[in-house]
């Protein structure tokens, strides 16, 4: 009787199953397909007779003798998708015949947040964006929009859906300036009820950004710009990456302004000062000018700066503007003059600085420099008023808009220059150090700054001892005692 059991046995087809069930949905994207024979059967045959659609690619290996195989994906299946696997007929090692099978499945899909775009740009983490941007999210499914909860900082967002529900954007308008934390609460869930993958946050920051066109510069560009009445506005100011103020003679204060991106025009240019060879030194660029006293250039030699002067084809005067405050430079002539200089790249260091407590202080006077700071909630950013004039930058015809405002206390000296006419040069001590009172977000911090190098630059402390990164933007220094 067993015999012929046995004999009858032999006599039928050899079977094959599939470890997913035919019209299974919710399958996973990276499930791996098991295929398993009653009998024996070469892997050979078994692959040529698989096939998957839609069309992807895999490996078939063979797991469990000659009777279990296992076929995986190259990459992960794609998702809400109907696949087919199709087995062929064939024949196993004993000559038995396997009928041709077929199965279907659905995969899953995993709701996710793709992106978070700001005019069509994907927000990395970290990134700025402008004052009243709208961002967009973008989901990779139609997402049950009653389970969605975006917070811009601490306020809850208004989120206004597409059709499709796979999108939604969001208005930042009213968002103050600073920095924003973008976060996706746990617990949202597509139409179909799977939730999504985990809960984000996204770290940004809404800032004023200067968008004229700029040039790149190799290293940094010092520019001497003169800050008396006739000189105002100046052109070029707001896309500077530093701004070093000082009283030169008479009173009257001086700008040494620091580019690492030029703008189409900047002046006017007028001479330079002892202070502007220490701050070349220290931001380590090549130092524009109209020329120097003779006591500047002989405090020059004693150590060297990279100077460039009024040269034709170069600087210009313009008519628009009072001799002598109407000498000009354009930024694509202090790229080319840069090229004549075997100077290092470098660039100023600029990082956002994150920065807790800071006293509530919205207007600043700078008496020495006959200035007055104040704070603008919305921008984020401070505009200068020196006597009585508010600042603006002639090239962009908008008010100055200063992003961190730093006084600097140090010692300064009347140095006789031997003219022998009684003139007095102001020499400002930037090798040392000395205490800084620094103006960022509408908040004061103390701190100090330190030079132990006079080729590197001034490195900046709050109080607390944390190192003051200086932000993006235009920093302004007021150089005082």
């Amino acid at each position: 009787m067993a015999g012929g059991f046995i004999g009858y046995a032999n006599t039928l087809a050899t079977a094959v199953t599939l470890n997913v069930r035919d019209g299974e949905k919710d399958v996973p994207t990276n499930t791996t397909l098991v295929l398993r024979f009653s009998r024996p059967t070469a892997l050979s045959t078994v692959q040529s007779a698989l096939s998957v659609n839609p069309s992807t690619d895999g490996t078939l290996t063979a797991v469990l003798g000659q009777t279990e195989f296992e076929w995986s994906a190259t990459k992960p299946l794609t998702e809400l998708t109907t696949y087919t696997v199709t087995m062929g007929p064939i024949t196993d090692l004993g000559h038995h015949p396997v009928k041709a099978a077929q199965w279907t499945f659905t995969t899953l899909i995993v709701p996710r947040l793709q992106s978070i775009t700001a005019g069509g740009v994907v927000l990395a983490d970290g990134a700025e964006i402008d004052l009243g941007t709208t961002l967009q999210l973008n989901f990779n499914d139609a997402m049950d929009r009653s389970t969605v909860s975006v917070t811009l900082g601490t306020k809850a967002a208004v989120l206004q859906w597409a059709a499709d529900s796979r999108s939604a954007t969001i208005s930042t308008a009213g968002i103050l300036s600073g920095p924003l934390a973008i976060q996706l609460a746990a617990g949202a869930r597509d139409q179909t009820g799977h939730p999504l993958s985990m809960p984000l946050t996204l770290n940004s920051g809404v800032y004023y950004h200067d968008r004229e066109k700029t040039t790149a510069l190799k290293y940094p560009a010092l520019i001497q710009i003169p800050n008396d009445a006739f000189a105002r506005d100046q052109n070029g100011l707001q896309a500077a990456s530093m701004v070093f103020e000082y009283v030169a003679e008479g009173g009257i204060t001086r700008l040494t302004a620091i580019y690492q991106n030029t703008p189409s025009l900047i002046g006017p240019m007028r001479s330079s000062r002892f202070i502007s060879l220490k701050i070349a030194r220290h931001y380590k660029g090549l130092l524009f000018q109209s020329g120097e006293s003779q006591a500047t250039r002989n405090r020059a030699e004693g150590d060297p700066v990279p100077q460039f002067f009024d040269t034709v084809g170069y600087t210009f005067r313009t008519n628009a503007r009072i001799a002598p405050d109407n000498l000009m430079i354009s930024g694509a002539s202090v790229k080319k003059a840069e090229s004549l200089y075997s100077i290092a790249a470098f660039n100023i260091p600029k990082v956002r600085p994150v920065l807790a407590g800071g006293a509530a202080i919205s207007k600043i006077a700078v008496p020495d420099h006959y200035s007055t700071y104040g704070y603008d909630t919305v921008f984020g950013t401070y505009q200068k008023t020196e006597e009585g004039h508010l600042y603006r930058d002639a090239n962009l015809r908008q008010p100055l808009r200063i992003e961190m405002l730093i006084i600097l206390h140090t010692q300064v000296s009347l140095l006789d220059v031997g003219d022998g006419h009684g003139a007095h040069i102001h020499d400002y001590n930037l090798d040392s150090s000395g205490r800084i009172d620094v103006y960022y977000k509408g908040h004061k911090f103390a701190g100090t700054w330190s030079s132990t190098n006079s080729h590197k630059p001034l490195a900046f402390k709050l109080s607390n001892g944390q190192a003051l990164n200086l932000p993006p933007g235009l920093v302004w220094i007021d150089v005082t005692q």
